[in-house]
């Protein structure tokens, strides 16, 4: 046989050094994401990115088809609107951002973990985006803070552990064991992150900061609730303030978490007008010689932002009645604060008036349950003498319709909430959510102030968690990385550390006592 030309020779000299070897049999890709099908190369179908976009960091986009039938965790994490889109714009997903999920799930992450993310961000996220649904909001809540997450276990843990509490709060058990151990990792990674102070943290630290808001108010719905637990958890919503002394407000701004702590602006003068005439004439009637008289200031100032809610009441029910009711605390002085905490009448009835606005917060899980019991506790304190100036939030005890209980506040039998006929998120209160100082006003952000902690006094707060953990947790069902302990004998209640303590005392530089009736200054996160 003849041999061929050179050139077919030398082209069949290479095969001759390579085995052949047939493809294997393969499914094709007809679902795949659209940069795949450019490049022409498989697509894994994942969602709600592909292996291919993931590891490119680019947007994985679908063809608008059925989609494949994917686990339940790798559809957990996809992005959809809070309400259901409208069917103009229905099939276009080109302004939404895509969660980067891991390539993996970590071998400490078990199905019941899966779940609880998943319920996140579907549904316990919600009763965060207080902003009549604005996507900007939502994103922060279900996709970048989820991937903090994902890189700062402490965060995880928090968020894991607020799932589980609104699980049992819809009666859906969660095992109290885990509970216990999600909210143990995520107190002692917050402490040991609040003493590093490491700048890659700081996202994590914010959410947490008011993710802890709503954890904290477990205890209310305790069969054994403190009395008075309100005088502990209202300076926690102060403690948000904290953690944002420790960055640069630029730093602030560049985490993508700011807009989270936007408060409504307020007229403080214009709030003045809405005060309950019983309500002024309790401080202004104060006499020189009583013990409140050097106190009257705080009072009224705390009652103006009280006038606040009920001027927003009187405009119906909304988002932004509800940030008025959930950032009350954040706006008020030292000084009422140290009222509070020494369980002065006057201060305990403002406080009241306030638990009675917070039955109106409709959809806010964590909110639900934290005042009747608290209404009866400051009656059976002040007794009779004080009962004429606690007669609405007793009546509104017995009351579970929020139109009712409007009416009540207002003191108007005839008042119906306005309809609500156009978007929330156009309300033009809604829009005045901005960085706010504690007046009310808003801040106008120039330079690159620094607010930060001297180490010594993130030290000293991190002493403080880690005392905290100590005294609430051990004694539980379950220790994070031990046994449960059994029959350890529990913590007297009255012996363990306020969380308010904890948040604030390293600004007084003391150890937490729990017999402390002061609450040190914290300017709160506008000013």
């Amino acid at each position: 046989m003849e041999s061929g030309s050179p050139e077919e020779t030398e082209a069949a000299q290479p095969r001759s050094e390579k085995q052949f070897h047939p493809k294997r049999p393969h499914r094709k890709s007809r679902a795949g994401c659209r940069n795949c099908k450019t490049r022409k190369v498989k697509c894994n179908e994942a969602h709600p990115a592909c292996r291919a976009c993931t590891l490119r960091r680019e947007q994985c986009v679908y063809p608008n088809s059925p989609s494949p039938r994917g686990s339940p965790s790798s559809r957990a994490l996809s992005i959809s609107r809070r309400r259901s889109p409208s069917p103009d714009y229905a099939g276009d997903y080109s302004g939404l951002r895509l969660l980067d999920e891991p390539l993996f799930t970590s071998a400490d992450k078990d199905a019941t973990d899966m779940k609880l993310l998943w319920f996140y961000t579907t549904q316990t996220y919600e009763s965060f985006s207080a902003s009549g649904g604005a996507m900007a909001v939502d994103e922060i809540l279900k996709v970048d803070i989820v991937q903090h997450a994902f890189q700062v276990p402490f965060l995880m843990n928090t968020i894991l552990g607020l799932s589980a509490m609104h699980l049992n709060h819809l009666k859906q058990e969660v095992s109290p064991t885990r509970a216990i151990a999600y909210r143990a990792r995520a107190f002692e990674g917050y402490r040991k992150a609040i003493e590093a102070a490491r700048p890659e943290t700081f996202p994590a630290l914010l959410a947490c900061s008011l993710f802890l808001c709503a954890l904290s108010t477990d205890p209310f719905r305790s069969e054994d609730a403190k009395p008075l637990y309100v005088l502990d958890w209202m300076i926690i919503w102060k403690g948000i303030g904290l953690i944002i002394t420790m960055i640069q407000e630029k730093a602030l701004f560049e985490s993508g978490m700011a807009t989270l702590f936007f408060r409504p602006l307020i007229d403080l003068n214009s709030s003045a007008k809405h005060i309950p005439s019983n309500l002024l004439f309790m401080v202004t009637s104060i006499q020189e010689g009583d013990v409140d008289f050097g106190s009257k200031p705080a009072y009224y100032h705390t009652l103006k932002f009280l006038g606040s809610l009920y001027a927003e009441l009187a405009r119906g029910f909304s988002v932004t009645l509800i940030l008025r009711v959930v950032t009350f605390f954040t706006f008020l002085r030292k000084e009422f604060f140290d009222l509070a905490r020494q369980r002065r009448p006057r201060a305990l009835v403002i406080i009241a008036h306030f638990l009675t606005f917070a039955k109106t917060t409709s959809g806010i899980w964590w909110m639900e349950g934290i005042s009747d019991r608290e209404i009866c506790n400051i009656y059976n304190l002040l007794g009779k003498e004080w009962e004429s100036l606690l007669r609405v939030p007793r009546m509104a005890v017995h009351l579970t319709d929020r139109t009712e209980i409007g009416k009540l506040l207002l003191d108007n039998h005839a008042w119906e909430p306005p309809s609500d006929l156009g978007g929330e998120a156009e309300r033009p209160t809604t829009k005045e959510l901005a960085w706010t100082d504690n007046e009310g006003k808003p801040v106008q952000l120039v330079g690159e102030m620094i607010y930060k902690l001297p180490l010594r006094d993130r030290q000293r707060l991190g002493g403080l968690l880690q005392n905290y953990e100590q005294q609430t947790i051990v004694g539980q069902e379950a220790l994070v990385g031990q046994e449960a302990l059994v029959g350890q004998e529990r913590l007297d209640r009255e012996e363990r550390v306020p969380m308010e303590v904890v948040l604030t005392s390293l600004y007084q530089g003391q150890s937490p006592d729990t017999t402390t009736t002061s609450t040190p200054s914290i300017d709160g996160y506008g000013s």
